[in-house]
């Protein structure tokens, strides 16, 4: 079991290590600027989904 556990971890931290670090991708300004496209895209896209999933109430 001993091995097992220590290969996961093994396999855990190198992909770990291969990931940058979140100030390596973003600095205070595009970080900001990420979250406003982000924000933006995410209200774009539900309401164009919203115009074309119509929910119904269920009647029990």
């Amino acid at each position: 079991m001993a091995k097992k556990e220590h290969y996961t971890t093994t396999i855990i931290n190198g992909f770990y290590n291969q990931l940058p670090a979140f100030t390596d991708v973003f600095d205070e300004e595009s970080w900001y600027l990420f979250v406003i496209c982000f924000v933006t895209f995410t209200l774009i896209v539900v309401y164009i989904l919203s115009k074309f999933i119509k929910l119904q109430p269920v009647d029990w």
